[in-house]
């Protein structure tokens, strides 16, 4: 899902337990890491006051306090961050100057540029449907077949409205006559079946 089409209000209300907003705004990785240290913050605050009883208790309580209340108020203020109307329409309009740049780096037969932009719109937004399908449909030209079908998976993956869905299932399709026309490990070029025509 790309960031167009999620809700800052869904964000803000899963960041009631921090981590769950940036999951479901794309950020995976933060949002895991965010809600970990609110477990582990929970889970030591809840150890000591109803279970730990030693010398350091008064310490794991200030401490595990300190922590899930940071784990909480930092998830907040940087999920209002990443949401604020300001940032998206700044990071929308690099999105599509990289797609722009993108494409006629790739009409210019530049396939590393292409790649190399494709691929940093698709950092920004791991949603980004179009930036992950332009991205297999030029790995797939440049030869990294392996690549090429992950990107396309990935973009069929996240257009749950079908959009790109032709385009997505026509480079596979590509992708896998190619494969199936490719010659076996040790076959000489000269057994190699010619190319056929369109029809």
């Amino acid at each position: 899902m790309s960031a167009s089409a999620r809700s800052r209000s869904v964000a803000l209300v899963l960041s009631l337990v921090p981590g769950w907003g940036h999951v479901y705004w794309g950020r995976e990785a933060q949002g895991l890491g965010l809600f970990t240290l609110f477990a582990l913050a929970g889970f030591a605050l809840l150890n000591g006051l109803f279970i730990y009883i030693g010398s350091a208790r008064s310490l794991v309580i200030a401490l595990s306090s300190v922590l899930l209340l940071a784990s909480i108020v930092g998830s907040w203020i940087d999920i209002l961050r990443a949401t604020s109307p300001g940032r998206l329409k700044a990071l929308e309009a690099e999105r599509d100057k990289a797609l722009r740049e993108g494409t006629v780096a790739y009409l210019r037969g530049d396939l590393k540029a292409a790649i190399d932009l494709f691929e940093g719109c698709v950092r920004r937004d791991p949603g980004d449907v179009e930036a992950l399908f332009r991205l297999g449909a030029v790995c797939s030209r440049s030869g990294e077949s392996r690549a090429a079908q992950a990107w396309l998976r990935r973009a069929r993956k996240q257009d749950l409205d079908e959009k790109w869905a032709w385009e997505v299932e026509r480079e596979l399709e590509r992708l896998k006559k190619a494969a199936g026309a490719a010659p076996a490990p040790g076959e000489s070029h000269a057994r190699k079946q010619p190319e056929r025509s369109p029809a």
